[in-house]
C-alpha cells in the first residue's frame, strides 16, 4: 500500500480543520485512519482519492452580502487557491456529519468517496454557490 509522505501539506491541512482543544496527535490520527478507509473501500491509492475529492468540492467563488444605498447586495468575490482549499475541507466535513458510520473516519472516507462518485451535499452546496454568483454577477465589482 502507498503510505504518504508525512509532510503533505494537505494532509496538515486537513489535520489542522479536524483540530479539537489542540489535540493535533488525535487529528493526525483521524487523518490517517481516514485513508486507510479510503484505501478498503475503494483499493486504490487514498492520497490521489482525497486531491481530487477536495478540489472538486472547492468552490471558485464566495457571495458576500454588502449594503449598497440602503439595501443589502449580493456581490460575488473570486477565491484564493488557499480559500478554496479550505471552503473544499470544510463543505466535506460538513457533509460528513450527516453520513453514517460509527467513527469520524468512517464518515468521513465514505463522504470524501461520494465526492468522488458525485453525489455529495458538498457538491450540490457548491453547485448551489455558483448559481448565486452568476444570478448575481452585475454586481460584481470590476477593476
Amino acid at each position: 500500500m502507498f503510505i504518504p509522505p508525512a509532510s503533505d501539506p494537505l494532509l496538515h491541512f486537513l489535520a489542522s480543520s479536524l483540530l479539537n482543544h489542540g489535540k493535533r496527535a488525535r487529528a493526525e490520527r483521524i487523518v490517517s485512519r481516514t485513508l486507510l478507509y479510503i484505501h478498503a473501500l475503494t483499493r486504490a491509492p487514498p492520497l490521489p482519492i482525497l486531491r481530487h475529492a477536495l478540489i472538486t468540492a472547492s468552490p471558485a467563488v464566495k457571495c458576500i452580502s454588502q449594503k449598497r444605498s440602503g439595501k443589502n447586495v449580493v456581490r460575488p468575490a473570486a477565491l484564493t487557491e488557499k480559500q478554496r482549499i479550505r471552503a473544499g475541507v470544510h463543505a466535506v466535513l460538513a457533509a460528513s456529519k450527516n453520513k453514517s458510520g460509527k467513527t469520524v473516519e468512517e464518515r468521513l472516507a465514505r463522504e470524501i468517496i461520494a465526492v468522488v462518485n458525485g453525489d455529495s451535499k458538498a457538491i450540490t452546496d457548491k453547485e448551489l454557490m455558483h448559481k448565486q454568483a452568476m444570478v448575481n454577477r452585475g454586481n460584481a465589482l470590476v477593476k
